[in-house]
């Protein structure tokens, strides 16, 4: 009975939230961001504006969830409120790291946002039943790790591409999976 429950919920939830496109794509946009301002920028000026970024990745994901038609809250699905406590909370938790590495080893600040902005996708994975979401951040998270510690002249270009590239490729792949999933479990 309960595993019928969460089936329903899961379905719902892939109709409803389109698996969080939007704040894919915002995060998407947001590693761009974090590219062109680590390279246009000194890193002293440039962790500023990543900071302050980070706080523009939620307005914009509700954004771009209209564009997408997607419900990124899904009040009243069980799944989706999870996920958005999950996210909020791997923000809110992680903020204390991130604003520690970014006063004390600015340098490392890319590599811990890149890591820790993954850490819910886990929970989605679950969520949403696909493993799309927990592959993206595993490989996001190993790629960065070896690239910051195997490229540290070139840390401020290839990360912030290499996550906007896992971003992007999980857009695009977002409606295809999805729309086979949806097949599948209807």
């Amino acid at each position: 009975m309960a595993e019928l429950d969460i089936s329903k919920l899961r379905v719902d939830a892939a109709k409803h939230s389109n698996w969080n496109i939007g704040f894919f794509a915002a995060g998407l946009l947001f590693w761009i961001f974090v590219g062109i301002t680590g390279n246009i920028f000194s890193l002293e000026s440039a962790r500023i504006y990543w900071l302050v970024g980070t706080f523009f990745i939620f307005p914009l994901a509700v954004l771009i969830s209209k564009i997408f038609n997607a419900d990124p809250f899904m009040k009243g699905n069980i799944l989706g409120e999870l996920v958005g406590y999950t996210h909020m909370s791997v923000i809110t938790l992680s903020f204390p790291i991130v604003l520690v590495t970014l006063l004390y080893f600015p340098e490392a600040l890319i590599l811990v946002m890149a890591i820790t902005y993954c850490l819910d996708f886990f929970v989605m994975s679950w969520a949403y039943d696909t493993p799309l979401f927990g592959i993206h951040a595993a490989f996001r998270t190993i790629v960065v790790t070896i690239i910051f510690f195997a490229v540290p002249s070139w840390r401020l270009s290839i990360l912030p591409a290499f996550v906007a590239f896992c971003y992007l490729l999980t857009v695009i792949l977002i409606p295809m999976l999805r729309k086979k999933w949806v097949v599948k479990h209807q």
